[in-house]
């Protein structure tokens, strides 16, 4: 487990649970979970990338988000 993940967000920690149960994540999956508009979603996962935490999988529709 990367030592980032003592460094989450309440809602970063969500998705962090969310991906170790299902093994991915979408962004419409963080949106219906956290009740976020798209726009917040891509940006907790992108800030979520940048820490090393999860890596983006595939393009456009097809994009998901998996932990490292």
């Amino acid at each position: 487990m990367p030592e980032n993940v003592n460094a989450l967000t309440e809602q970063q920690e969500t998705i962090f649970e969310y991906i170790k149960e299902h093994g991915q994540i979408t962004s419409a999956d963080t949106e219906r979970i956290l009740n976020v508009k798209q726009r917040r979603a891509r940006a907790i996962l992108r800030e979520m990338v940048k820490k090393d935490i999860i890596r983006k999988v595939g393009a456009a529709q097809k994009t998901r988000y998996i932990l490292i």
